[in-house]
């Protein structure tokens, strides 16, 4: 059952990942449109950008051009957002009904799973930008209006040319307006699969006890969420993925004491599942790898400071969940320094 449970979120997780993917294919679409634009404000505008009145009139032309390319792109990621997470819904429940029936498991409701994922703020660390999907998603908008209108003073205060100004909008500006798109985009997904994945829970208290927190156990797994790898919390109450830019992390339900006979008896590993925590999964990886992972103190600390991954995983982070510094490491566990002889 713990494995059937664990398939079905893997198979979740794969259509999530395909739908992210496809995003390789909008964002070129997104650069092919704005250097049409970019074109079309400038056709009427030679020679350098020598006064304030130009510089702006410039602007202003470009802010008309791009906006209408601009609200296009928010509006359908926020479609594609919504639709992922309806999407996901079904999946889930369409999972749970092979492993427990369908006369017990409920299906979430549509409309009330979209006004969760307008109403409820995500969880991003170390962002100062809008935290509820849709202004998240408009804030990309944005941010690409501020980015090119910028260039245009730059422009203006260095006295290049128009010629020039249309280079380099076409050139990094459009380069940098594409991954952000892709970074804020494949957040805005996992997003609506953690709203999705949560509504589905709670809609199934019966059946689903509380919620453990899932890291992808690889080399590019943030210090946060390789911490929180195995944590179990309340449906709804502990944090949520996506916990920074890319998150590809994931909660997985805790199966109700009801049905917990159904689940494998000889699981070994810290996660209900038995699956291997983030940091068992690191003991088993050579000294190079951890390294690579921890950097060189923190990997040594790992190796011989004479902590379990439990403990190594709680020195982690703050009560916060900021991720703590070496010092602040230190005096949390002087004794592990010690016997790393790291000075």
């Amino acid at each position: 059952m713990a494995d059937s449970i664990l398939d079905n979120a893997l198979m979740v997780q794969s259509m999530l990942e395909r739908v992210k993917a496809g995003l390789a294919l909008e964002s070129r679409n997104i650069g092919i449109e704005i250097r049409r634009a970019v074109g079309a404000a400038l056709a009427d505008y030679s020679s350098s950008i020598s006064s304030r009145s130009k510089a702006d009139s410039i602007s202003k032309v470009l802010k008309r051009e791009l906006k209408p390319v601009l609200t296009k792109h928010v509006g359908l990621l926020m479609d594609k957002a919504e639709k992922t997470a309806l999407q996901l819904a079904d999946l889930e429940y369409l999972g749970f009904v092979q492993l427990f029936g369908e006369n017990i498991v409920e299906e979430v409701d549509g409309e009330e799973l979209l006004k969760a994922l307008d109403k409820r703020p995500m969880s991003l660390m170390g962002w100062n930008g809008p935290l509820y999907l849709s202004e998240f998603i408009t804030a990309w908008g944005v941010m690409v209006l501020t980015q090119v209108t910028n260039e245009v003073v730059r422009a203006f205060a260095n006295i290049r040319t128009v010629e020039d100004l249309q280079a380099s909008i076409s050139g990094a500006i459009i380069e940098k307006t594409m991954l952000d798109y892709d970074s804020m985009a494949r957040t805005a997904l996992q997003h609506a699969h953690s709203v999705s994945a949560t509504e589905f829970f709670m809609q199934n208290p019966d059946i689903v006890d509380s919620e453990e927190f899932a890291a992808i156990l690889d080399n590019r797994t943030s210090v946060i969420c390789r911490s929180l790898d195995a944590t179990v919390y309340p449906v709804g109450k502990g944090p949520r993925p996506p916990l920074h830019f890319r998150c590809r992390s994931r909660m997985l339900p805790v199966i109700n004491k009801r049905f917990r006979e159904l689940l494998s008896p000889d699981a070994s590993g810290e996660s209900v599942y038995g699956e291997e925590s983030y940091y068992q999964w690191l003991e088993r990886q050579t000294a190079k790898r951890q390294d690579i992972v921890l950097g060189a103190t923190r990997g040594k600390l790992f190796r011989d400071g004479g902590l379990t991954a439990e403990q190594f995983a709680r020195l982690q982070l703050h009560k916060n969940f900021k991720p703590m510094t070496l010092e602040d490491m230190r005096k949390a566990a002087p004794d592990a320094f010690k016997r790393a002889e790291i000075s």
